[in-house]
């Protein structure tokens, strides 16, 4: 595919500690095409078409990606993604602790509270990129409200002084090579999907309220 036509499949860049043939089969298990770059310390990640090849509500191939956890030994990785109208920026630590932490930007307002999502601290941001003397520049480019989603994030990332820009702009750099999803693996997720989709539906007919736990799902 040219890399002039990659726009159209989104901005958003996936940065991982492992090397480009290992990221490759992690793809290869997941639910998007995906491109993939050697980034020099990073390996750089971004979809290759607009939607998954999961079926619908898991179709938005961004949103896929930004929520996929990360192998443990890929960890730390850095999301950055222009979703929705907002810049997205998530952060899935080392350690053990693996919660993915997500930090949402929206044009005119700045940084905007996630209830449902836990937050992404901007001094676990910078540890994560190792750029710890950057804080102040990084911050007041999030607590401005100017600019708009892939601007901001670009500015992010070059603060924060991590590679991935053209990957991250234009869907494609030097090096970059695609790589598909296993049809087996996204057909066994669909039909995981519908069977829970059909077991909460015969729950509710059944008992007339949502399944327990289920109340507070978002997509």
């Amino acid at each position: 595919m040219a890399a002039d036509a990659r726009p159209s499949a989104g901005h958003g860049l996936l940065l991982v500690r492992r090397p480009p043939a290992a990221v490759g089969r992690w793809l290869r298990r997941g639910l998007v095409a995906a491109t993939v770059a050697p980034l020099g310390r990073w390996t750089g990640v971004t979809v290759a078409e607009q939607l998954a090849r999961s079926a619908a509500p898991y179709d938005v191939a961004l949103e896929v990606l930004a929520a996929r956890p990360v192998p443990r030994a890929a960890c730390p990785a850095i999301g950055m993604f222009a979703l929705d109208g907002r810049a997205i920026v998530t952060l899935q630590p080392g350690g053990v602790r693996r919660t993915q932490h997500w930090l949402v930007w929206q044009p005119r307002t700045g940084v905007v509270e996630t209830p449902s999502l836990p937050r992404l601290g901007l001094s676990a941001l910078l540890g994560a990129a190792g750029a710890g003397s950057r804080g102040p520049d990084v911050a007041g480019v999030l607590r401005s409200g100017d600019g708009e989603p892939l601007d901001v994030l670009v500015t992010v990332l070059g603060l924060l002084g991590l590679p991935g820009e053209e990957l991250l702009v234009r869907g494609h750099c030097t090096g970059a090579a695609d790589i598909e999803p296993g049809a087996r693996g996204v057909l066994a997720f669909d039909r995981l999907v519908a069977d829970e989709a059909q077991h909460r539906a015969e729950w509710e007919a059944a008992w007339g309220e949502p399944v327990p736990g289920r109340e507070r799902e978002v997509r």
